[in-house]
């Protein structure tokens, strides 16, 4: 009862962990490797943790307000799908983390590919592929 409660309660927290640890390792990519593999893998991780870059235009618009509004956005999607997670698996008779990080994989799987297939029709429409 207590994980069951305890996946219920935090499940849209961990949905936004999850979301930070993937855009501080697109950070680190970035810092690490650097140059243009470093910058692609780091963008492409970025989006991937911030899937609404591309509704407001980022690569081709920029600034700190359009990264502070994504920013809350995705977290607060991020938290919808952990919450989302949580629900679909504290209906089971097995409970747990483990349960729980499958079902958000899954769900999230959907949202990253979005983001991603954002970025790449963006830049076969603009002609940069």
């Amino acid at each position: 009862m207590a994980t069951r409660r305890a996946v219920r309660q935090r499940g849209g927290f961990v949905g936004i962990a999850v979301a930070a640890a993937i855009l501080f390792t697109g950070w680190l990519a970035r810092v690490i490797v650097g140059g243009a593999t470093g910058g692609l893998v780091g963008f492409v991780l970025t989006v991937t943790a911030l899937p609404t870059l591309p509704i407001l235009g980022v690569p081709a618009a920029d600034g700190n307000a359009l990264l502070a509004i994504s920013l809350a956005l995705s977290a607060g999607l991020w938290w919808i799908l952990g919450q989302i997670a949580a629900l679909r698996v504290s209906s089971r008779a097995l409970v747990g983390w483990r349960e729980w990080s499958k079902e958000f994989a899954i769900l999230s799987v959907g949202i990253c590919a979005g983001a991603v297939g954002a970025l790449v029709l963006g830049a076969v429409l603009l002609g940069a592929l």
